[in-house]
């Protein structure tokens, strides 16, 4: 049985994802997070941050004078106890710091936390620093001091008494030179989204987070969820994700029939995008060179473009009930920056769209996108793009070598559909068959040439094989 981990990340939540058996449909245990804004005594909240903030100061140069020390032991618990014996006195340990009286009635699970978190910039610093060492280039590594962290709140010591009838929750604050308990209002459509969507799954413990002037809980919950198993896979929704048209899908199954196409473009947003950009420019050209709060809106817009791209990707598959969502796999490192893509959310819509899938037991994969614009799906061969026709054609418009003028995006779907099939056809199949296979569609060996008339010939070749065999 093979274990495997996959984290994704998405703005305000961390999606945990352990597959536990890839083949007959992969069990996994998702972990999502949800904030709920906090109302109440602000000023305890940001007295208790502050305090943790500077004990998480104070711990980084202990934790780093001490390094050598601390290599030695293995495991990481081993690490946390013996910086806990040098910080803080008990009735058979004498601590070598002063760490309590600079903290004092600092709760226990908060001083865990900050040695947790000093210990991981630790090691993250020591690594670096070890890289560059071996690679001396540019600037060395420095170690920050100053971080701004957000302490998790275990239950009973920290947090208690969460009540989404009541819409409150009990929180441990710094107040009047005293950690106590402080009671805390939650909004009622965070608590009417708990009970429709949460309290099914199983609730962990708290993050205190800041944003801007309001203050939040970040709960994380775990469900599990059973992915579909990979022998059933019949029906697939192939994305390309385009510059010009937000997104481009077409249903597909292992045949290579196109059941449905839709182009997804957010015109509006794009408008609205556009004008800030333009804001900016007459701002720079009045002398004005910062411009935070048109930045930051620009920023908004781009990101709300990119969730918008994968929540219509998705009801579109689910609509048509696809197996799994395929999309190209985009790497721009290292390659020359496209002006156009500079606010090209790709990462983001990959990652919202895959937690959304995974929640629902869908899958999600991604091919070689090279090429998958430029070969006509037909099999004719290279085509023609943009000026390369007509100096006033759309970059859109594709051209055939057998004069067929088709959109490139569209005709991009088909060949990444294609290119799935046929990895998934050629992954089932023995080794024999295999080359036998790739004898008669030499074009499927290599994964940056596959079309959809790859992929049908495949299929044609493959009945012929099977049926040869079972004589």
């Amino acid at each position: 049985m093979n274990f495997d981990k996959i984290i994704v990340e998405s703005f305000n939540s961390l999606t945990t994802y352990r597959i536990i058996n890839r083949k007959e449909g992969a069990k996994m245990r998702l972990t999502t997070s949800y904030k709920m804004k906090l109302t109440g005594d602000f000023e305890a909240l940001k007295a208790s941050l502050s305090i943790y903030r500077k004990a998480l100061t104070y711990l980084i140069p202990i934790i780093n004078n001490a390094w050598e020390d601390l290599s030695q032991y293995e495991f990481a618990n081993q690490k946390y106890s013996q910086i806990e014996k040098w910080i803080h006195s008990t009735q058979n340990n004498r601590a070598q710091f002063d760490f309590d009286q600079q903290f004092p009635k600092l709760p226990s699970y908060l001083r865990r936390s900050a040695i947790a978190t000093a210990l991981g910039i630790v090691s993250s610093y020591r690594s670096n620093l070890a890289n560059w060492e071996a690679n001396p280039e540019g600037k060395a590594p420095k170690l920050q001091l100053i971080h701004y962290d957000y302490p998790a709140y275990y239950k009973g010591n920290l947090f208690k008494n969460f009540d989404p009838i009541r819409q409150t929750i009990e929180l441990k604050v710094f107040k009047n030179g005293d950690w106590v308990f402080e009671q805390y209002r939650l909004k009622q459509s965070d608590c009417t989204y708990y009970k429709r969507y949460l309290t099914d799954k199983k609730q962990n413990v708290p993050i205190l987070q800041k944003k801007g002037r309001r203050f939040y809980a970040t709960f994380s919950y775990e469900e599990k969820t059973v992915l579909v198993p990979e022998e059933s896979i019949n029906k697939i929704c192939a994305v390309d994700l385009g510059l010009e048209t937000d997104a481009t899908c077409s249903i597909m199954d292992k045949d290579g029939t196109v059941y449905a196409r839709k182009f997804i473009s957010f015109s509006t947003e794009h408008d609205r995008l556009h004008t800030q950009l333009g804001r900016i420019k007459r701002n720079q050209k009045r002398g004005s060179l910062h411009n935070k709060a048109l930045w930051r809106k620009v920023s908004g817009i781009s990101q709300d473009v990119a969730d918008k791209t994968a929540r219509a990707i998705f009801e579109f598959g689910k609509e048509h009930g696809v197996d799994v969502f395929v999309l190209e796999y985009l790497d721009f490192k290292g390659k020359k920056a496209v002006k156009r893509a500079h606010f090209w959310r790709y990462k983001r819509i990959y990652k919202i769209l895959t937690q959304k899938a995974h929640q629902y037991g869908l899958r999600i994969s991604r091919v070689n996108a090279r090429y998958t614009s430029r070969l006509a799906f037909d099999g004719s061969g290279w085509s023609k793009r943009g000026r390369e026709i007509a100096p006033d054609t759309p970059y859109s418009i594709l051209q055939f070598t057998t004069g067929k003028f088709y959109n490139a995006d569209l005709n991009a779907s088909y060949n990444i559909g294609s290119r799935f099939f046929i990895r998934h056809i050629l992954k089932t199949v023995t080794v024999t068959q295999r080359l036998a296979l790739e004898a008669k569609v030499p074009q499927v060996a290599k994964r940056s040439t596959c079309t959809l008339s790859d992929l049908i010939n495949l299929r044609s070749e493959l009945a012929v094989l099977t049926t040869r065999t079972q004589a």
